[in-house]
């Protein structure tokens, strides 16, 4: 049976990590009085669709920026709201928390990225996203960071987990996190994409044979938004 699905990748709102420049993958901080109000312009932006479902990742920023959207939508799938760690952020190991600019050290016989990358959406430019996660892996002291094979299970059995519960047409809410949204539509297109901003919107198909397709990527819902 042909089923089609829409997913609407969303963004946490801005977290105090985020405005230090610091790595936050499993680790967690608080939203910033701004990515509370993001969250709530993201909400009223997005009333007028029809959601099937709401899913978020399991990680503090994710479900208070998923909390806030649906109060602000008035929503009463608030009650619905499903906690999906699959969707979580990328696991940086023992970097987590450490100042972002420690990636340019990650691949120290390139001259190049060491004067130059300041974050992850930077490095991404010269390095393939796996090759990125791999070598987190290896160079983590515990190795305990997440690799490529280890994170894209995780994603994918998210994923597939939405779709086996979806039905043909439905629009479906995610709240996650901005190196997975980056990774999944640079996998997707085959092309580079930056680190979406802070509550943007991301939106993709899903088809019956899990093939994902980028509708948009990186769309800021205001106010006054059509959606």
């Amino acid at each position: 049976m042909t089923q089609n699905i829409k997913l609407y990748l969303v963004r946490h709102g801005e977290t105090y990590f985020n405005t230090c420049q610091k790595i936050q993958g499993w680790s967690d901080s608080l939203l910033t009085k701004a990515g509370v109000n993001q969250a709530a312009i993201l909400g009223d932006g997005l009333k007028n669709l029809p959601f099937s479902k709401v899913y978020s990742s399991d990680l503090g920023r994710a479900k208070g920026t998923a909390d806030i959207v649906l109060s602000v939508r008035h929503d009463k799938m608030m009650d619905e709201l499903e906690i999906v760690p699959n969707f979580r952020e990328q696991f940086f190991g023992s970097f987590e928390g450490d100042h972002l600019n420690m990636l340019s050290q990650l691949f120290e016989d390139d001259d190049k990225l060491l004067s130059s990358v300041v974050n992850d959406s930077e490095l991404a430019k010269f390095k393939s996203e796996d090759d990125i996660m791999n070598q987190f892996k290896l160079v983590d002291p515990t190795h305990e960071a997440e690799n490529a094979s280890e994170f894209w299970k995780r994603v994918d059995q998210g994923f597939n987990y939405v779709y086996s519960k979806a039905h043909d047409g439905d629009q479906i809410l995610i709240i996650t996190h901005g190196a997975l949204i980056r990774k999944l539509a640079t996998r997707v297109t085959g092309t580079y994409h930056q680190n979406p901003d802070n509550a943007s919107l991301s939106i993709f198909e899903m088809d019956e044979t899990k093939c994902m397709k980028l509708v948009s990527y990186d769309q800021l819902v205001s106010r006054k938004s059509s959606l």
